[in-house]
């Protein structure tokens, strides 16, 4: 199979992971990773020329719990992992209240590169990086995917539903169940939050008990 180019358009990633996914699959840890590495050479929008690193994700590439959030903030930019700003402190205590830590899930953005003064990411930014969200999904295969914040929550349920109203509903998809949340940030900007975000994790531990008993 010949390999991925740098600088590939969106389609022809898809179509390479097309390609890939028809032959016999291999370990998903080196398949992860080897993706990783194109990614982390990746020009496919304008972000590529003020990020300081692409923030690809970390964790199990085995895990049943995937959270996808919207893209890297300042920290994350400089230390090339999601969520270990502040976020990531209310996303840690997020994970101890539903009994989980990072060692067992997988966490991940939407976009992969920091937008300019942590501004929201635009439909084309998402929009190029959706074929590495949609590899990472198609690997580790998760039983549950938490999307944090509108911008995740839309684009993986296909939906123009604000955030408040999609707040700890579960939805089922064609392939996992999707559980949005309010992204981490919006509890500290905004402390009213606070309360719905956390009871969800009440949720999500249900969600992981009957899906571990089936």
């Amino acid at each position: 199979m010949p390999e991925l180019k740098v600088g590939a358009s969106p389609e022809e990633i898809a179509a390479f992971w097309g390609e890939h996914s028809k032959r016999e699959p291999s370990c998903a840890e080196s398949t992860m990773q080897g993706f990783k590495n194109h990614a982390l050479k990746c020009h496919n929008c304008a972000l590529a020329q003020s990020r300081t690193q692409v923030v690809w994700g970390t964790g199990s590439a085995n895990a049943a719990l995937v959270f996808v959030g919207e893209a890297p903030g300042r920290n994350e930019d400089l230390g090339g992992e999601p969520f270990i700003g502040a976020a990531g402190k209310v996303l840690d205590e997020f994970l101890a209240e539903a009994g989980l830590n990072r060692d067992e899930v997988y966490i991940a953005n939407v976009v992969k590169c920091r937008p300019p003064n942590n501004r929201n990411p635009l439909p084309e930014e998402i929009a190029a990086c959706s074929p590495y969200l949609q590899i990472q999904l198609e690997l580790i295969r998760p039983t549950v995917v938490v999307t944090l914040g509108k911008f995740a929550s839309q684009s993986l349920l296909q939906t123009t539903r604000g955030i408040s109203s999609l707040q700890g509903q579960l939805q089922q998809t064609e392939h996992f169940k999707v559980l949005p949340l309010y992204h981490p940030a919006a509890t500290i900007y905004d402390r009213t939050k606070r309360e719905p975000f956390f009871e969800a994790a009440t949720t999500l531990r249900q969600v992981l008990s009957s899906s571990d008993a089936s």
